[in-house]
């Protein structure tokens, strides 16, 4: 059973570009609410907007309700009553609209007045049996899963085993049909928010090639490409063009975590330089420490220098990794120089405004002339010896 552990990078990506829209964009909505089978209480309301989160308590009253706010563009906003069962997600949008929500039964909710709403209305039914099905086998391989931990007989192991992995790939080739779909909305939708939405995720996720995602995107109306993850994916492109083998490493600078200025300038022309994402949380980033020390000690004379560039938020878990795995032989510098503060303080020079880092770990070697000649996403001992080829190659033609 082979299982690929992935630790997702995770920044308020898109609320850094809806903080650079103003607030004077903004339009007025109004959602006018019927509930049934509740005639008084409370609802709450949440969703993102221009870098806020934003949560709101609207009153039941008389089975009735209101709730009025300003949004620049549509937004998905979770409904949330008293118990899970009243608890269900809509897409909000300038203008005015109308809900029916049912106690007990949210999920099943009549709404009227949101075009993106009644779009997403129309992807679900297209990929609501492939859901069932995926959803049938995710609790069919949990319970395989669970066996496997229970069972001590080598045997049955093994035949669970192969049973997991083929479910595996059943639910593989769904998420595949699914995401076929989805394209396939986006490509027939152009003018459609919920298209922007959804490739932003194919962005994100990498589900599509560079080619394809830009293909996709210069379909798109441009007032969708001017929306919030619309210019998200814009600026993801240029990240992921920066990022892949040939490319030329961009500029960056940083702060090293003994407060020292170090810029990508500091080593081109004169090293190969390895820029290895991590973060104190990432186990996988610390299986491959080990190997990262043998690299260093056989090449550092040479001319490798390691730049480790860590996505932690908070300075002390990183500072005590750090030393905890005695990698201060190599530099060590935060993904923006004043990371920890949030998507307001980024600059144009910060490492993450210019790398494509959406999984960790991820290492990417750049030779001495600049150039992106290796790109390795997770551990594994195939990437370790993929990255020990390149550098052997590299360090025999000096």
């Amino acid at each position: 059973m082979k299982k690929l552990i992935v630790f997702w990078f995770l920044f308020f990506s898109l609320s850094v570009t809806s903080f650079s829209q103003s607030n004077s964009n903004a339009k007025p909505f109004t959602l006018n609410g019927k509930m049934i089978g509740e005639d008084n209480g409370r609802l709450i309301f949440q969703y993102s907007e221009n870098f806020k989160w934003i949560q709101d308590t609207v009153i039941i009253k008389n089975g009735q309700f209101v709730f009025a706010g300003n949004i620049p563009e549509p937004v998905q906003a979770q409904i949330v009553g008293k118990n899970s069962l009243n608890t269900t997600s809509v897409y909000l949008e300038p203008g005015i609209m109308d809900i029916i929500l049912t106690a007990d039964r949210f999920n099943e909710f009549k709404m009227t007045g949101s075009k993106t709403q009644d779009e997403r209305n129309e992807l679900d039914h297209l990929v609501e049996q492939l859901n069932i099905r995926r959803q049938s086998l995710h609790t069919e391989y949990l319970a395989i899963y669970d066996s496997i931990g229970k069972t001590k007989d080598k045997v049955i192991v093994a035949k669970l085993e192969k049973i997991y992995d083929e479910k595996m790939m059943q639910n593989s080739q769904i998420e595949k049909m699914i995401d076929r779909i989805e394209i396939n909305f986006v490509l027939s939708h152009p003018r459609s928010y919920l298209s922007s939405e959804l490739l932003m995720r194919f962005d994100k996720n990498e589900v599509v090639s560079i080619d394809s995602l830009k293909s996709v995107y210069n379909k798109l109306d441009i007032s969708i490409q001017k929306s919030v993850p619309g210019l998200e994916i814009s600026k993801d492109i240029t990240k992921k063009e920066n990022s892949c083998i040939g490319a030329i490493a961009p500029f960056f600078t940083a702060i090293d975590i003994n407060n020292q200025p170090l810029t990508y300038f500091d080593f081109k022309g004169k090293n190969v330089v390895l820029l290895d994402f991590w973060a104190s949380w990432c186990i996988p980033c610390k299986q491959g420490i080990p190997h990262l020390k043998d690299l260093f000690k056989k090449y550092h004379k040479k001319g490798l220098e390691i730049i480790a560039v860590t996505q932690d938020f908070n300075k002390k878990a990183w500072i005590a990794a750090v030393k905890r795995d005695s990698t201060e032989i190599w530099h060590q510098v935060q993904i923006a120089q004043r990371y920890s503060e949030g998507p307001a303080y980024l600059t144009k020079d910060d490492i993450y405004e210019n790398y494509f880092v959406q999984a960790i770990p991820l290492q990417l070697l750049i030779d001495k002339k600049g150039k992106i000649i290796g790109r390795w996403v997770s551990y594994s001992i195939e990437n370790e010896e993929e990255l020990d080829k390149k550098l052997a190659i590299l360090f025999s033609q000096n």
